[in-house]
């Protein structure tokens, strides 16, 4: 057996995605990194270059087959008292689509809720150790994720290499004075300081904290959907704004009755931050989940985010009073509204299918930056007519 450093969650999450229609996973036998790849990007990505010449050395991981998936389901039910909860689970197991009934009843109950995710977790990592046996590896401690992988470090060289080429081929061709001080201007131009994005644990303690408000019923995509309507609307909102406004959704208690106010407030700043670069840079999409955590249900997920915008939308229904002006903007977020309700789930056992729910993820990803234009393009038009003043 040959001994790797392996992120078994990454492997776990890999080995129950199913849609392998858009989305493939390798495993790299030589640095025991997870690589996830999209069918958009085999054009762009040179990693589909790295990996289609080096076939002995990635190895295709195919998702687990629904007959393990059920058999963990079943076994969680055969660890829980006899109680009309665990009638209801083993009910649903038998039902026409087994794992959404599953998972809406498994949602009736946090206690019960907690305890699946902790039975869910520790049976994915058991089934990943057994696909490295398979394959005779044995897993050891990851490094840093933010350490660049191996893969990542070829492809670097592989670029490197062509623009070297394209260096050689382009001569010595000489550039008349005024050309080269106009690229040393340009070469000296700062970057922006980059996005501290948040870690998994780091994300993982501001989800604890969020689901933790009382009388919040708060969740990571709740959260995401509330900063979202900030980063993208007429509002700008500072972490101590955002904080303060949880806490009212949370039955009032202050920022000084948080446990480790300042440390959330860290995190908030850079979960917002995270939210404003996504929507400068043309890369937005609603998050639903933890990073690394596979969206399970993307129905109940995609109503949280809703739920969470328009609470943003409504807590400063005024300064938005000029987009519900125009029908067309209306119509527009519309699909964010009409998902907002946080009845909706509760009244309907199957309130949207599945592929209903990722094509109103995909809208909903596109809407979001056309807001942001619009909120953009008044504010500079308002910066504008006051200078004239």
């Amino acid at each position: 057996m040959r001994t790797l450093p392996v992120r078994l969650l990454d492997l776990a999450t890999a080995l129950e995605d199913h849609d392998r229609e858009s989305t493939t996973y390798y495993f790299d036998s030589r640095s025991g990194e997870i690589v996830f790849l999209t069918e958009d990007g085999r054009e762009s990505d040179r990693r589909w270059d790295i990996i289609s010449n080096n076939r002995d050395r990635f190895i295709d991981i195919q998702p687990m087959d629904s007959r393990q998936r059920q058999k963990i389901r079943q076994d969680f039910v055969a660890t829980l008292p006899s109680t009309p909860l665990r009638e209801k689970l083993k009910l649903s197991l038998e039902d026409a689509k087994p794992f959404r009934r599953f998972q809406d009843t498994v949602a009736e109950d946090q206690e019960l809720r907690k305890r699946w995710f902790e039975f869910h977790h520790e049976a994915m990592q058991k089934i990943a150790l057994e696909w490295l046996a398979d394959h005779h590896i044995e897993p050891s401690a990851p490094g840093s994720p933010a350490a660049p992988s191996l893969l990542d470090e070829e492809v670097e060289a592989l670029a490197a290499d062509q623009e070297e080429g394209n260096d050689d081929d382009a001569g010595e061709e000489e550039m008349d004075g005024d050309d080269s001080e106009e690229f040393e201007e340009f070469d000296e131009d700062d970057e922006d300081e980059p996005i501290d994005f948040l870690s998994e644990e780091e994300e993982a303690l501001l989800t604890e904290f969020v689901e933790s408000l009382p009388g919040a019923n708060f969740n990571l995509a709740k959260l995401h959907g509330l900063c979202s309507a900030f980063a993208a609307g007429p509002v700008t909102m500072t972490s101590t704004d955002l904080l303060e406004l949880l806490t009212v959704f949370a039955k009032g208690r202050t920022v000084n009755d948080l446990a480790n106010s300042e440390v959330i407030l860290e995190l908030l700043s850079r979960f917002y931050g995270g939210i404003v670069e996504a929507l400068e840079f043309e890369s937005f999409e609603p998050q639903l989940e933890q990073t690394g955590v596979m969206v399970t249900e993307p129905g109940a997920a995609i109503f949280s985010w809703c739920h969470g915008f328009m609470l943003g939308v409504d807590h400063y229904k005024p300064a938005w009073e000029s987009w519900f002006k125009d029908f067309r903007r209306t119509n527009a977020i519309s699909l964010i509204l009409g998902m907002s309700d946080p009845e909706i789930p509760r009244q309907a056992e199957n309130a949207i299918e599945e592929e209903t729910a990722w094509e109103a993820i995909t809208r909903i990803s596109e809407l979001v930056p056309l807001i942001y234009g619009y909120w953009a393009f008044e504010s500079a038009l308002d910066s504008y007519l006051a200078d004239r003043d």
